[in-house]
């Protein structure tokens, strides 16, 4: 019985991992966001299953959300310490030893 070649060609969008999101830029993430949404409705409105551009699009909104979290965090954090002001006391150094044999 000889096999036959069940290599099928799906149609679907460019695939990229969770790093190659991860180093994009936030413009190029607007944009592919922005590519993939119209594409997913040129699927739908053609009759087609729009499941792998839906995929795609979800792990470049998770890009979109994490970058912004994080953003917020950041500011908030600014925000917190940026009345602080640090003390020179505090920034003193520890006295040095010239004697080789002192390890402090």
């Amino acid at each position: 019985m000889s096999k036959k070649n069940k290599n099928f060609v799906v149609e679907g969008p460019e695939v990229y991992n969770m790093d190659d999101l991860g180093y994009m830029t936030d413009e190029s993430l607007y944009e592919r966001a922005n590519r993939l949404e119209s594409e997913k409705n040129r699927m739908m409105s053609s009759g087609r299953d729009p499941y792998l551009w839906e995929v795609e699009l979800a792990y470049v909104r998770r890009e979109q959300v994490l970058r912004r979290t994080r953003a917020d965090l950041h500011a908030e954090y600014v925000q917190k310490f940026a009345h602080t002001r640090v003390d020179d006391n505090m920034m003193t150094e520890a006295p040095v030893s010239n004697d080789p044999t002192n390890l402090n």
